[in-house]
Formats: C-alpha cells, structure tokens, sequence
C-alpha cells in the first residue's frame, strides 16, 4: 500500500518520529505505515484549523480529531489505534523539546469491549488442514503449511519469515523472530515435521519450486514461480480450501493462531507455557484464552447439567 502524501504541518517532526519507532523501538513496517496514516490524517485535519506549529496545538484539537474518527464511521479498532499513534506522537514531540506542551497527555485510550477471538474446533481444524490435494506439489505445500500454523500457532508474518536454517528439525523446534525483531523457539509436533521435513522438503517439493531460480533467500515456503510466499497469499490460499470443506466464510490465518493457543490451554497446558509460545510480551494477552476456554465451560454445563 503506498503511503499517503506528506502533511503540510510538522513534516519534519513526524519523519523524526516515524524513524524512532521503526529504528529505536522496533517497530514492525506494518504498524509504522499504520502510525503514519493516522497521523497524516490527523496533521491533515489539524491544518484545516489553522494549525501551523506543534506549541499551537491544544488539546480541543485532539479531542476533536477522535470525535471526527468517530463520526466517519471507523471501527472501534482504527479508533483506538490512531488515538494510540497520536498520544505517542505527542509524547514524543514533548521529550524531545520539539514541542513545550503535550496536549494529548490526559487522553485516555478508548476502551475496547471484549471480544474472545473466532477458533476452530479440533475437528474443523482437522478438515482444514487435510483440504489440499496433496497429489501434486502445491498441494503437499499448503499442507505442510497448514500444519505448521496449527502446530505452532505462528502469526502469518512469523510464517512466510521462516528459513530453512530457521528450522531445528533434530531438535524439534523452529526459530522465530516476532513483533520488534524478538527471536524465540516454538516446538513443532510429529505431524507438522512429517508434512514440513519429509513431504515438503525431502522428497523435493521446494527445490522443484525453487527450480534453480534463486531468488527464495532461504525461505521456507515458496509460491509457483520460486518467490517467498506473501502473507496475502497465505490467506487466499486458507479461504479457498476453507470454502472446500465448508468452513465459515472470513476464515482468516490468525484463527490458527487463537485455536493452538486455545486447544492447549483447553487440555491443560500451563498459560505461562503458552505466552511463550505465542510470544506474547504481557501474560494479559494470552489470559484471554482462559476465557474463552471458562465460556465453553459454561457452554457444557448448559447443555449437559439437568438444571441447566
């Protein structure tokens, strides 16, 4: 997606700040072309008050903008994420003497309402990862990638990043590097080392993909053509085999991601266990999958208590 045009106002400023988070904070490129579009939009609206200078913003102006958001019909998501580009930004302005006032340093975020994240069943899961036709070579791809996402629980960044020296297959692990460059090692079971180690990669799949081009910089998953898989790919891919076994519609990569984290902590693995696996950085995070696991519960009482 090509960034939005540079703002009249504090062009320089958000340049600075933009290379902070990228460079200092590790910020992934995703969630720095995310900063900058609200951020443009937000200088933007500020430019139609008259705003010339960082010192002549206030904090009506903030408040403002949000209500604007609001008002445009974004989802609550977007919201929150260009509240959160802006408070950042003016903290930012503040501490680096860019700016004598920080008119956003009362704004309190918006607050999200809970929503447990979409899962499949061990069964729908099953079905999905068995869609593909593995009597030929994307086939067996999409497999072994299928059963990776479900064994690892990787994010679909984390998945088309994965090299071939990334996976530690004698010892039963894969290293992955996730949100600000954080390396970890998840384990892969028997099934996914079955499908990604013998099928995909022993019995020649990916170098017939590669097919001499060079041009896959070691990656693990490569399209027709011999590229790296893009995460785009990925998901047309999951929402093609998902319409074939019947899956819901808006199936996405990231519901294998909430399904690992929520099939282990359903049978019992350790929830600090899991936040390594998944990588989280606050335990929070992944607590929210002890709900999800408390509303099953519920759901089985219902249905199979005679005072239900």
């Amino acid at each position: 997606m090509a960034n939005p045009p540079t703002p009249e106002i504090l062009r320089d400023e958000l340049a600075e700040f933009l290379s902070h988070l990228e460079l200092e904070r590790s910020y992934s490129g995703n969630t720095v072309d995310a900063y900058r579009r609200d951020l443009v939009r937000y200088l933007d609206h500020l430019a139609e008050f008259g705003v010339t200078a960082a010192d002549r913003i206030l904090r009506n102006h903030v408040h403002d903008h949000l209500r604007l958001l609001a008002g445009l019909g974004l989802a609550e998501l977007s919201r929150a994420r260009a509240a959160a580009a802006i408070r950042h930004f003016h903290r930012f302005l503040h501490r680096e003497g860019l700016a004598s006032v920080n008119p956003a340093s009362d704004l309190r975020m918006p607050r999200r309402s809970a929503k447990l994240p979409e899962t499949l069943s061990v069964e729908e899961a099953s079905r999905l990862v068995e869609a593909p036709d593995t009597s030929g070579e994307l086939g067996v791809r999409d497999r072994a990638m299928l059963e990776m996402l479900w064994a690892c629980g990787l994010r679909v960044s984390e998945l088309v990043a994965l090299t071939l020296a990334n996976c530690l297959w004698d010892d039963g692990f894969v290293r992955v590097f996730g949100k600000g460059s954080k390396e970890r090692y998840v384990p892969v079971g028997g099934e996914a080392i079955r499908w990604v180690r013998d099928r995909y990669l022993r019995d020649g799949v990916r170098a017939r993909l590669a097919a001499g081009r060079r041009l896959d910089r070691g990656a693990l998953f490569l399209s027709r053509t011999g590229r790296p898989l893009t995460r785009q790919a990925v998901w047309v891919r999951l929402r093609d085999l998902a319409r074939t076994v019947d899956i819901r519609a808006g199936i996405n990569p990231h519901v294998f991601r909430h399904t690992f984290a929520t099939h282990l902590i359903e049978a019992g693995a350790d929830l600090r266990a899991v936040q390594e696996m998944l990588g989280h950085a606050d335990i929070a995070t992944t607590q929210i999958y002890t709900h999800l696991q408390r509303s099953t519960l519920q759901q089985e009482h219902r249905d199979h208590h005679p005072r239900g």
